[in-house]
């Protein structure tokens, strides 16, 4: 696919799968040659700023777990601790260009949205429109013009503490419970750490759950019957948003709020500043509540 095709498609997207996250994700691997329909369902709720509720732009989720995808395919799915935090480094730096741009990677934070919990009918309304259709073009311009050129630099020595990853350990948790999930999609899951590349958004633990239930519940266009397809709420993933709800509205009961700066009260500013938080007990207990908040609401459909 040639880089102006990318572009345009990921606008295209917007419209058609009304999902930003998507919108970065399935260019990126038409580019690459790659075809993952799991882990583009798994992306389902990362839309809207997690869940539609304003937090980080489904666009930025979506450009994260598309650097680790190409990643995880250079390193034949053998990452070190260096790698990852490498990779980290990369993700913050996709975030840090994106807010320098746009001001903000927060979906609540745009004055043309101007609303607290964002709805994919929001795309209908011209003005917002205008907002997310240029924000997925930038962004998908910017990887066309990058991944070629973009050079790994050596790992600073203070990246070495090891650490449980927030998404990951989630994620291969719920696997262990329910079957749900791969490998895979937990090595590429640790783009999300400490509210997606340590920039302190969308809760990673949060994110990862959500990407569980999505590869569990959410549609695959590709596979599914047309005639499923021509309801348009069907087609917003119904029986997905149903089943994520219970876990994002119980998360927010819980603890107040979704992004990783507010519910650590401090934003990371290196791998060593993260660890120390995410080997805390406090960590623990938000990922203990949606391991087993997302274990419980896919055993109530078993």
């Amino acid at each position: 696919m040639e880089a102006k095709d990318a572009v345009w498609q990921s606008k295209k997207l917007l419209f058609t799968t009304f999902n930003c996250a998507k919108s970065q994700l399935i260019p990126l691997q038409a580019m690459n040659g790659i075809e993952d329909d799991e882990l583009v369902m798994a992306l389902t709720g990362l839309a809207g700023g997690v869940l539609n509720n304003g937090s980080t732009c489904g666009v930025v989720v979506g450009g994260a777990v598309g650097i680790a995808m190409l990643r995880d395919r250079e390193l034949a799915g053998q990452w070190t601790l260096e790698d990852e935090v490498q990779l980290l480094r990369e993700v913050r730096e996709q975030v840090n260009w994106f807010e320098s741009g746009f001001r903000t990677s927060l979906c609540r934070e745009r004055d043309e949205l101007n609303y607290e919990r964002i709805t994919a009918l929001g795309l209908l309304n011209p003005q917002k429109a205008k907002g997310c259709v240029a924000r997925a073009g930038a962004s998908m311009e910017r990887f066309t013009g990058q991944r070629d050129s973009v050079e790994h630099g050596e790992l600073p020595a203070e990246a070495a503490n090891p650490a449980e990853h927030c998404a990951a350990k989630v994620l291969a948790e719920i696997r262990a419970q329910t079957g749900v999930g791969s490998e895979r999609l937990e090595r590429i899951s640790v783009a999300l750490d400490g509210g997606i590349g340590l920039s302190g958004g969308g809760c990673g633990a949060l994110s990862g759950a959500l990407m569980a239930l999505g590869l569990r519940y959410a549609l695959d266009t590709k596979n599914t019957e047309p005639d499923k397809l021509k309801n348009i709420y069907r087609a917003f993933d119904a029986e997905f948003f149903r089943k994520a709800i219970l876990l994002a509205d119980g998360f927010i009961k819980e603890f107040g709020a979704l992004e990783c700066s507010r519910l650590s009260g401090r934003k990371f500013t290196n791998w060593n500043e993260f660890s120390g938080f995410r080997n805390s007990a406090a960590c623990d207990m938000l990922n203990k509540f949606v391991t087993e908040k997302t274990i419980e609401i896919i055993a109530l459909q078993e």
